[in-house]
Formats: structure tokens, C-alpha cells, sequence
């Protein structure tokens, strides 16, 4: 049987850790015992510190030194930074786009908002299950309307800004409560909505939806993460 490379085992590694934050299996705060996952993950030491170095590039633990990894603390105030800056970004770069729209660009954002409009339905039955699929493919909506701009730094930027909020909208839409299919039915609806502003290049009414549908997941985390975990602002 032919071997995995170590740079697929921390690969792979980092996405099942990345999932665990991502989902609240692994609670802000929480020490990462180099040990434990060891034996949890059956991979080498070597292969679990460059996975952890990876997550704490990328913003999802922090060292502690000496004393390892910790998965980093919950902030409101930073989650509100990142999700507004984001959004400008994503309205610049809409706004861009629309401008020097053509038809593989408009196909491009039908084909994107199509594939999650598809999961989108499987969200309003079993959230905890297609979560990591739902924002993957809400990613790519996202980056599609924004493909069109003629700035790589730019889509790169919204990129990064995204995954680094990634774990406070997972957590938010994977677990169930009062309002979790209001919030899902009004999402797809908004996403309709930019798909058909984009399309018509309607750059005031896509821009204004943009700003509002982006920053109004900062109140749901809230409502969610922080609030009823009681975590840490």
C-alpha cells in the first residue's frame, strides 16, 4: 500500500483540526495536548506541530511557547473588525466586477450560487452535517461575485478575511435553535437577490445587500457563540 506523503498527513491533519474549532468540538481556549493527539490522530510529533504552526498562521490557535498550542479565544470584537472590513472589500470588489462584467463572469456566479443553493435546502434539515459544505460552497459564492474585479490581492484578501471568521459562522449555523431556519430562509434569499443584482449590474441595491447580508452574521454569531456559550468578548 502505497504511503502518504508528510505533507498530505499534515494536510489532512490541519482540516480535521480546522473542522473540530470550526464546529466547537474544540472549544475556544482549550490547550492542545501534543500527546493526546498523537495518540487521537496516530501521527507523529513532527506532523502535529507543523499542522498547529499551519492553524496559527492562519488564525485558528496560538502558541503558548514552551507550553504548546491553544485554540484561540473567542472575540466579538475581533469577529466584528474582520466581518466589516471584509464586507467593504467584497462591495469594491462587486462593484469592480459588475463593471467590467461579461458573460463567463455572470455564468461563472450562476454556477456558483446554483451549487449552494443546492445544500442550502439540506442545511434547513440536518445543519451539523452539511455546515462545512454549506460555507465551503457559500465561499465560492462570495469569491465569484467578486472574480471579476482584476484584483488577485484583492480576492486573496477577502479570502483570507472569510476563513478567518469561518469558525463563529459555523458555529453559529450548525447548531440548532429558535431562529436557526429563519436566519437560512433569509440567507438564501439574499444570496438570490446578489446573484440577480449582479447579473442586472445593479451596483447600488448589490452593494447596499452586500454590506448588510455580510455584517448581519457578526449579530447571529453573537446571538449564538458568544451570548449563549457565554464566551469570552
Amino acid at each position: 500500500m502505497k504511503q502518504q506523503s508528510s505533507s498530505t498527513i499534515v494536510s489532512e491533519l490541519a482540516a480535521r483540526l480546522r473542522r473540530d474549532i470550526a464546529l466547537g468540538f474544540l472549544a475556544p481556549g482549550a490547550r492542545l495536548n501534543i500527546e493526546a493527539l498523537k495518540r487521537t490522530q496516530k501521527v507523529s510529533h513532527p506532523s502535529i506541530r507543523e499542522a498547529l504552526a499551519l492553524l496559527a498562521g492562519e488564525g485558528y490557535v496560538s502558541a503558548e511557547g514552551n507550553k504548546g498550542y491553544r485554540v484561540l479565544d473567542s472575540s466579538l470584537e475581533d469577529l466584528q473588525d474582520t466581518t466589516r472590513l471584509r464586507a467593504e472589500l467584497e462591495c469594491l470588489g462587486l462593484t469592480w466586477s459588475i463593471g467590467q462584467s461579461d458573460k463567463d463572469w455572470r455564468a461563472a456566479v450562476v454556477a456558483a450560487h446554483y451549487a449552494l443553493s443546492e445544500v442550502e435546502s439540506e442545511m434547513l434539515t440536518d445543519p451539523a452535517a452539511f455546515a462545512i459544505e454549506w460555507d465551503e460552497r457559500n465561499k465560492q459564492f462570495h469569491l465569484a461575485l467578486i472574480s471579476h474585479c482584476g484584483s488577485p490581492r484583492l480576492i486573496e484578501t477577502v479570502s483570507a478575511y472569510y476563513d478567518l471568521t469561518r469558525r463563529y459562522r459555523l458555529m453559529a449555523y450548525s447548531k440548532t435553535h429558535s431562529d436557526h431556519r429563519s436566519w437560512l430562509e433569509r440567507s438564501a434569499c439574499e444570496h438570490t437577490a446578489l446573484k440577480d443584482h449582479a447579473l442586472s449590474g445593479d451596483v447600488k441595491a448589490g452593494c447596499a445587500l452586500l454590506r448588510e447580508h455580510t455584517n448581519k452574521s457578526t449579530a447571529q454569531a453573537d446571538a449564538v457563540v458568544f451570548q449563549l456559550s457565554g464566551a469570552n468578548t
